[in-house]
């Protein structure tokens, strides 16, 4: 043992004299990359001197895999000399002290002594409340050697990671990653308790949100109303969120984009009041109301003739999927053919009785209505809701919430809602029976349920028996179903008597009835491609109106609204 102490010492003046070396080399190489500099000009000089320092650092990386730790460190900090804060030189910094710190240094002392020493350095740094270090010198000991006091590293090693994990979530943004970092560690121990849990979950989604800030507004505000709908309160998500959708109203509007970029201001303002987004919001409100985009997004090629009306009455609402965007968005068509965007991000519409406002939703948002004389947008139903149906008189509406229930609110009173049934697709007869796709007794399919019934009575057999849409006078109903192999469209009498009004190879589906009760407007892709088609109600053959493309995503979402 007493040469030990001898050999380190020569050790140290051999590093000593290295590194007066190594500095006089490094000193040499800066020199002679001014002097080049001076005569060749500004670039020259900085080419050479990054040079220079790449040299130095790949001949110190050679050192620390040769074990000379000592002249390594000697030839960065010649180098961190010539250049300062040169992120390259010290990253290598850090990277030549992690592996030293990280290689026990070979000596005749025992390896469990080495250890023990270690780990009691890491239990002082634990005492002293500096848990980084403390983390860092128990995972040397995990990487070395796991079983050694193995019960008390792991203890140790966890709690540290755990609180200086969560001590970094509470505290400044930038430094969210390495919080999520050290409860990483910590969950490789063990499960996270409840609280910690939470909080990694907060997050990761408020981090990956962030990912998405001034690169993809949509996503970015998505991302942040799913933070939003968990803990309004989270760090600035309510503000991060404000400022979203006024960036991306803003974007809108460059692109003329009125009654998109009026819904993003809208959103902003039901968030924080704001006379400059309130300002914006009015300018794009009366400028939507003023919109007759031509020609309508979906029409049919006119081949240079005349074309017929699209619908012979009312006005039909329909959602087609943008691939650029990665979105639908929501159009409205008169029969006379004019037609204007309404939403972007939006489908499964609508019609309020008498026509005067539209429900839809937004996905991942929940649903809107919108008012189509004074152009007022408000949320009614918060994410998760889905599939918006009016009551008669057009004061409530029932949709899916989410979590599969269907719930009523009265938008008199929007912070209320009740929850009515289990189950999907629901759909508000004008006498006010509710029909929906659940299950009741021994069997599922349509189930309706009159205004003074106790309960539900069962009106199909097939638990795909869905999206049913009610004719004007209550008497009737159609829905689609696949109990054919493919999805057909199937006209129902509350008296139980069922016709085929499709029959067709493709798809049919998320039909509507027009107001007079003469025809149904449906989605099908029966040649190919995806089309909003316009059958006779007592049945006859189909007519395709609208094309929406190869792509319809989700097609059992999706529905067409026929309003006076």
């Amino acid at each position: 043992m007493s040469g030990v102490p001898a050999r380190r010492f020569g050790r140290l003046w051999t590093g000593i004299v290295m590194a007066l070396l190594s500095f006089g080399m490094i000193g040499g190489m800066a020199f002679a990359g001014w002097r080049v500099g001076w005569e060749h000009g500004t670039a020259e000089r900085e080419r050479r001197a990054q040079a220079t320092v790449d040299s130095a650092v790949r001949q110190a990386m050679a050192m620390l895999e040769a074990g000379q730790d000592e002249r390594a460190l000697a030839f960065l900090e010649g180098a961190r000399r010539l250049r300062p804060a040169d992120p390259t030189v010290e990253a290598a910094l850090a990277e030549a002290r992690r592996r030293i710190a990280a290689r026990l240094t070979p000596t005749a002392i025992p390896s469990s002594v080495l250890l023990e020493e270690v780990f009691q350095a890491a239990q002082e740094a634990y005492a002293r409340d500096d848990l980084p270090r403390a983390v860092e010198l128990l995972m040397q000991i995990r990487n070395r050697d796991p079983d050694f006091r193995s019960r008390e590293v792991v203890s140790m090693l966890r709690d540290a990671a755990l609180r200086y994990g969560m001590r970094l979530l509470e505290g400044q943004e930038e430094r969210l990653a390495e919080g999520l970092f050290y409860l990483d560690q910590a969950a490789r121990l063990g499960p996270l308790p409840p609280e910690a849990s939470a909080a990694y979950r907060m997050a990761t989604l408020y981090v990956a949100a962030r990912d998405y800030w001034g690169v993809n507004w949509p996503e970015a505000i998505r991302r942040f109303q799913e933070i939003y709908a968990l803990n309004p309160g989270y760090r600035d998500t309510a503000r991060r969120l404000f400022q979203a959708h006024v960036a991306y109203g803003d974007l809108l509007r460059t692109k003329g984009e009125g009654c998109p970029a009026e819904i993003e201001y809208q959103a902003a303002l039901r968030l924080f009041a704001d006379p400059e987004v309130q300002k914006k919001a009015q300018e794009m409100g009366t400028l939507c109301l003023q919109a007759t985009p031509t020609p309508i997004p979906g029409a049919l090629a006119g081949a240079g003739t005349p074309l017929p009306p699209l619908i012979p009455v009312g006005r039909l609402a329909y959602a087609v999927y943008e691939a650029e965007a990665g979105t639908y968005a929501l159009y409205v068509v008169d029969a006379g053919g004019r037609g204007m965007r309404v939403a972007l991000g939006a489908d499964q519409p609508a019609w309020q009785p008498g026509g005067r406002r539209l429900a839809y939703r937004i996905a991942g948002a929940g649903i809107w209505v919108k008012d189509l004389e004074s152009g007022e947008t408000i949320q009614v139903a918060g994410p998760g809701a889905a599939w918006p149906t009016w009551s008669p008189d057009g004061q409530r509406l029932a949709f899916m919430d989410g979590a599969g229930g269907i719930r009523v609110i009265d938008l008199r009173d929007p912070q209320a809602s009740q929850r009515v049934a289990s189950g999907r697709f629901p759909a508000w007869g004008p006498h006010g029976t509710l029909a929906w796709t659940g299950c009741a007794g021994s069997g599922c399919g349509l189930l309706v349920l009159p205004p003074n019934a106790s309960a539900p009575i069962r009106l199909s057999q097939h638990p795909n028996d869905v999206q049913a849409a009610w004719a004007p006078d209550g008497s009737t109903l159609v829905y689609a179903t696949d109990i054919q192999g493919s999805w057909d469209l199937i006209v129902a009498t509350t008296g139980g008597f069922f016709r085929a009004l499709t029959t067709g190879g493709g798809w049919e589906m998320g039909p509507a009835w027009s107001p007079d009760g003469a025809w149904i407007a449906y989605l099908s892709n029966a040649d190919g491609r995806w089309g909003v088609y316009l059958i006779p109600a007592g049945g006859g053959t189909p007519r395709k109106i609208l094309d929406l493309g190869e792509q319809l995503p989700d097609p059992l979402s999706q529905r067409v609204a026929w309003g006076p």
